[in-house]
């Protein structure tokens, strides 16, 4: 999926924007992609429940934290195609304060990774970020941060 166009489509956008939304993640992706992952978005709980579907099939442990997750970040997770994406997103998340969104991010980058160092570093955000502002987790983005910048 693509991350630009798919996450600012809100429910409370109308439709002209989620139009705009669908053509600009169509240039990157299959527009059936697109379509699903701005129904996930605007709260289609059917694409959500794909969504979540989707993750745990890689990743089985990750079903509390998809008991929580809203369709913004199921998209958000599913989205990135390059793992500096994904690191970015979870930035934000940070930022944002949003703990559920940092692990999901972590163990789906994890499960998603085929190089072993970037694999083992998702996987201890996912284990050390229970607490944002704890030591290990600002140490575990931290690593992350320098083996993508």
């Amino acid at each position: 999926m693509a991350y630009v166009p798919v996450i600012g489509a809100s429910s409370s956008l109308g439709r002209t924007q989620r139009d705009e939304a669908h053509k600009e993640c169509a240039k990157l992706l299959k527009l059936e992609v697109c379509i699903d992952a701005v129904a996930a978005a605007s709260g289609n709980q059917e694409a959500v429940e794909r969504s979540k579907s989707e993750i745990e099939r890689e990743a089985q442990e990750a079903h509390p934290l998809l008991e929580v997750a809203d369709g913004k970040t199921l998209v958000e997770v599913l989205t990135p195609i390059l793992p500096a994406a994904r690191l970015a997103l979870m930035l934000l998340a940070v930022a944002e304060g949003r703990t559920n969104a940092v692990m999901l991010h972590g163990l789906w980058g994890s499960a998603r990774s085929n190089r072993p160092l970037a694999r083992r570093l998702f996987r201890a955000a996912y284990e050390n970020c229970g607490e944002l502002n704890s030591e290990e987790c600002r140490m575990a983005l931290l690593k992350l941060y320098y083996l993508h910048f």
